[in-house]
């Protein structure tokens, strides 16, 4: 537990302040009539390589990480996989791991880096929103959900730095970095339509808070119980589709009619108060980011995220995997969020949304301590340098 609770607060720390700091760094030397500072700043590559550290010394941290290790290990003991169906990307790097009989630890410490990477390289622009992102990686639940869905969460990350070219409409590099990602996670070649957003003109008309918080309920209430999904019995194509297949069958009871009902316990409630905070104060937000382009990309994709999640909630969990495609723009909304009530003075509001998105891994370790379960152990930080912690 106590270990949990340093790593998880302390990584988040310092890459809070690695973010505070270059952004500050860019800002004073823009004030000296300079440009912004490289992707390669000391401080970004320093918050990379901690994070790809904590990572790579991980022990069965995420749901799947066993299932990756004793992959890994059994492909450097016989050439092979013992699981047959990975896309050939990811193949082939884990292959070249193995054949240079790598440490299992900077195996998994490159797919950190590469998920943080991307992650920060579409945010290169964004600096002032570095450290907020850095620290809910690592003090919301994002860290987990990295660790257990290895291969997708490399490409939900990738897809941050892909909106650019989705505002540009630069549809052949986009397609062609789609598709190459799909060597890494089948999934990606979902994001094939998510282009047809770059056609939505988001001119200066802002649309009513009130009639996205009407839209948002009622996809919170259609998801109590999602009766509807009873209709849907020919999926499998989806599933070979987007390698989820090893997630979901065609006797899964979820889509069957017989659903799960998730509680309404902190974690759910504190997203579902954050992302209408986000609602009500997006028009502000617009207004006062009035030269930032992207951001109302961020936030579409981000309230997708939410209309979504909250209608397929108490659905199986291999219907919801897709959607961490825009889940992980809460990270983006909530940074821009965040910078804007501390400049803006809005302190109350500052302490609410931190408790709301900055407080979940408290809840986790509680949970993974006192209310031990198969789905919340894996929340517990250990590290094969010991085990036994």
């Amino acid at each position: 537990m106590l270990l949990s609770l340093l790593v998880y607060s302390l990584t988040g720390a310092i890459l809070f302040f690695l973010g505070w700091h270059v952004n500050k760094r860019e800002q004073l030397l823009r004030l000296g009539g300079g440009t912004e500072l490289p992707f390669y700043s000391w401080e970004i590559v320093l918050s990379l390589l901690i994070f790809s550290i904590v990572a790579g010394a991980r022990y069965h941290t995420g749901y799947d990480h066993a299932m990756y290790l004793d992959q890994y290990q059994h492909l450097q003991q016989t050439g092979d996989f013992s699981r047959h169906n990975f896309e050939y990307g990811f193949e082939w790097i884990s292959k070249i791991f193995a054949w240079c009989h790598i440490h299992y630890f900077f195996y998994f410490a490159f797919w950190a880096l590469l998920q943080i990477g991307f992650l920060y390289f579409g945010l290169r622009h964004h600096k002032h929103l570095l450290c907020w992102v850095g620290l809910a990686i690592m003090c919301g639940s994002y860290f987990l959900s990295w660790m257990n869905s290895v291969r997708q969460s490399v490409v939900v990350c990738m897809f941050v730095a892909l909106v650019p070219l989705i505002k540009e409409r630069k549809i052949i590099p986009y397609f062609l970095i789609v598709i190459i990602a799909s060597f890494i996670h089948k999934s990606a070649l979902l994001l094939l339509p998510v282009f047809l957003i770059s056609f939505v003109k988001f001119d200066n008309k802002i649309p009513n808070k009130w009639w996205l918080l009407v839209v948002l309920a009622v996809f919170v209430l259609l998801g109590l119980k999602p009766f509807w999904v009873d209709y849907f019995s020919n999926y499998q194509w989806f599933l070979d589709l987007t390698g989820y297949q090893n997630y979901g069958n065609l006797n899964d009871p979820n889509v069957a009619g017989q659903f799960r009902t998730l509680n309404w316990g902190p974690s759910r409630v504190s997203i579902l108060l954050a992302n209408v905070l986000v609602i009500l104060f997006y028009a502000d937000m617009k207004s006062y980011f009035k030269d930032d382009k992207l951001l109302p990309y961020f936030f579409l994709l981000a309230f997708i995220g939410m209309c979504l999640s909250n209608l397929l909630i108490n659905t199986s969990h291999f219907i919801l995997r897709p959607l961490d495609y825009f889940t992980v723009f809460y990270l983006v909304i909530g940074a821009y969020l965040m910078v804007y009530f501390i400049r803006n003075k809005k302190y109350p509001l500052v302490i609410v949304l931190s408790l709301l998105l900055y407080s979940h891994f408290l809840v986790n370790v509680y949970k993974a301590v006192y209310m031990p379960s198969a789905t919340n152990l894996p929340f517990l930080y250990h590290t094969f340098l010991i085990p036994t912690i």
